[in-house]
């Protein structure tokens, strides 16, 4: 066993696994990155040393005083070749951190770069690198702290909780205009930058957002809560979850680790809209899903 990871990245020669652990629904793992390899399933916690460098994030902003807190996770290839894994961070801030990642004799090695800290009143979700240099992240609600600014049964009944926001370097963050979704979760950015599609988990949907004509210009029904994204090696979009929110709000009040739910992971053709459901599992198999790969 494993402590659950929320978000998960294959790395580029598809030998190792990238994974980011948050407290889960009883608190009782502690936030951090870690690595599986694949051919032993060895897994060890991804140390993080500390090295800023001009061009990573914020010239501004400073390393983290309280550790990296992961939830959602992207990894993509820098322009000069460099691996870099963005972050959402909730320790002691709502920051994206930008960490290098490089393979050397001791294995795999951590090196965070920079930040892009957020000073609006929303809570990050996941984030998604975009091909010039910036990010796309999903705020899944609005709040003034760490803690939602509704019950949790108002927070996943559809309504509109959160949205979009944008980084590059030339433009600083802010929010994408027309991205209001009911509880923006997973992102990924299309490979030509264009759009980005993401989960709007408590909707049963996902959506795509023109990055051009700041507008939500397609809503897919998915028939299941869809948490994190990943694009499949045949270019569909992979999305996983669970089936609805009754089973998730229980465990979550219950503070039960190993609640059991219902899963689903599912394949979206993009340029068709074709939506296909991969795999299912009644309560019992896992205790819920959050990411496919």
């Amino acid at each position: 066993n494993i402590a659950p990871p929320e978000d998960m990245e294959l790395s580029r020669d598809g030998t190792q696994l990238f994974m980011s652990v948050t407290p889960g629904l009883a608190g009782q793992h502690q936030p951090r990155l870690r690595v599986m390899e694949l051919a032993s399933h060895e897994t060890r916690d991804l140390e993080v040393s500390f090295a800023a460098e001009k061009g990573w994030g914020d010239a501004d902003c400073a390393a983290p005083a309280q550790g990296i807190g992961a939830h959602g996770i992207h990894l993509s290839q820098r322009s000069d070749g460099r691996e870099q894994l963005l972050v959402v961070n909730h320790a002691g801030r709502e920051a994206i951190e930008f960490i290098e990642l490089h393979s050397g004799d001791e294995g795999w090695q951590a090196i965070w770069r920079g930040c892009v800290e957020s000073k609006e009143p929303g809570m990050f979700n996941d984030v998604a690198a975009t091909p010039d240099g910036g990010f796309v992240a999903t705020v899944m609600f609005i709040s003034d702290g760490l803690a939602p600014p509704m019950p949790l049964e108002q927070l996943l009944d559809g309504r509109d909780t959160g949205h979009l926001m944008h980084w590059h370097a030339e433009q600083g963050l802010s929010k994408l205009a027309g991205s209001e979704a009911p509880f923006p979760n997973g992102v990924q950015v299309t490979p030509d930058g264009k759009s980005a599609w993401f989960a709007a988990w408590t909707a049963n949907q996902l959506w795509r957002y023109d990055l051009k004509t700041s507008a939500v210009d397609a809503k897919v029904d998915s028939g299941y809560m869809v948490d994190n994204l990943n694009w499949a090696t045949d270019g569909r979009l992979l999305g996983a979850g669970v089936p609805g929110s009754d089973a998730f709000v229980e465990c979550f009040q219950q503070h039960v680790e190993h609640c059991p739910m219902g899963v689903q992971v599912s394949a979206l053709d993009t340029a068709s809209l074709e939506h296909e459901i991969l795999f299912s599992a009644e309560p019992g198999v896992m205790s819920g899903v959050s990411v496919a790969t």
